[in-house]
């Protein structure tokens, strides 16, 4: 196979990753106003308000199935368990932020579903390239498959800019504790209590609140990469189940539901 072939097979590859996501960019925030302020996080409700405040002339099948509930459960701002439709991780901490820091988590959050969720390469998103442009190439039907990600990256990078030089939190990436097993098994032990056995979203909460707490923002996709690294180094015991929940971490091909932290020495 000649080199511009290969290429043209691994970006393909590459972009097969890549979920439908078809809530447009601007509707993301108003989506989790609404989502952030269901008390009881039913479903019905939820649906409610995302008819009454986000769209007026949509019924459910188009507004929230569609569109709403595949973006946010995909981007873990929310978990469907009829008849609940409750807050996930960056939800969570989202609705903790002030307007300027939750438009750079939501940035962020982005960023890590494609740069470490997804693992595209950074010289196909935003600000270096685009992924509509990356798949140009190979047809229309790809050009719409990445089209709604590539938009809120476009989105909110842009949207982010503009914030940046008053933004006070610091962004977490995936190699913040690569050298440091001792602060890693800090954070863990820190956060997440002894002798209990934790589900996945609920310790990425509780990491991610840690986190906050030391004015460090951490989107869900990072967090699942330093669980990892704690599991390999013996930080987390980790619980493989033979099926999936809604917030499975996949680790080596298996499902991982919950985790608990290894009994004090």
């Amino acid at each position: 196979m000649v080199p511009l072939q290969q290429h043209k097979e691994a970006l393909k590859r590459q972009l097969l990753r890549v979920p439908v996501l078809k809530l447009p960019a601007r509707k993301l925030e108003p989506c989790l106003t609404v989502l952030i302020m269901s008390s009881q996080e039913l479903r019905q409700d939820v649906v409610k308000g995302i008819l009454s405040d986000v769209y007026p002339n949509f019924n459910e099948k188009r507004a929230f199935r569609a569109l709403v509930a595949p973006t946010l459960t995909r981007l873990h701002f929310a978990r469907s368990e009829p008849p609940y439709f409750r807050l996930a991780p960056n939800a969570r901490i989202w609705k903790q932020l002030d307007d300027k820091n939750a438009v750079a988590f939501l940035a962020l959050v982005l960023f890590d579903f494609a740069r470490v969720r997804l693992q595209l390469p950074a010289d196909i998103l935003p600000p270096i390239g685009g992924l509509r442009e990356a798949a140009h190439d190979l047809g229309p039907t790809m050009v719409d498959r990445v089209r709604g990600l590539d938009s809120m990256l476009r989105y909110y990078y842009s949207k982010s800019k503009e914030t940046e030089s008053s933004i006070p939190l610091t962004l977490a990436n995936t190699g913040a504790f690569r050298e440091s097993h001792s602060e890693l098994e800090r954070l863990m032990t820190t956060s997440i209590p002894r002798d209990r056995t934790i589900a996945m979203d609920e310790v990425r909460y509780q990491v991610m609140k840690n986190m906050l707490s030391r004015a460090i923002l951490a989107s869900s996709f990072v967090v699942d990469e330093w669980v990892k690294q704690a599991i390999r180094g013996g930080i987390l015991f980790p619980s493989r189940a033979a099926f999936a929940s809604i917030d499975a971490l996949t680790m080596e091909g298996y499902a991982i539901n919950t985790v608990r932290l290894k009994p004090r020495v």
